[in-house]
């Protein structure tokens, strides 16, 4: 059923929120990310590897968000 949560946007969706309200709590999202890796590392579970590469493409989303936000050079 992984194949049908992966074309599902809602699913998707889910698990960036997620880490959208990590990010709002104050959470080293970067620590939160490497957990679930080793967590989808250990338990060799397709639905925990496929959360930590949404993850992944939802930090790299948030930290281009985060950049824009905060040029360099603005104090």
């Amino acid at each position: 059923m992984l194949w049908l949560k992966k074309l599902n946007f809602m699913e998707t969706a889910k698990l960036e929120m997620e880490l959208m309200k990590a990010l709002d709590a104050g959470e080293d999202l970067d620590v939160k990310l490497a957990h679930q890796r080793q967590l989808a590392d250990s338990s060799g579970d397709a639905e925990q590897a496929w959360k930590a590469e949404v993850w992944n493409k939802m930090l790299l989303r948030i930290r281009k968000m985060e950049s824009m936000l905060n040029p360099p050079g603005q104090p």
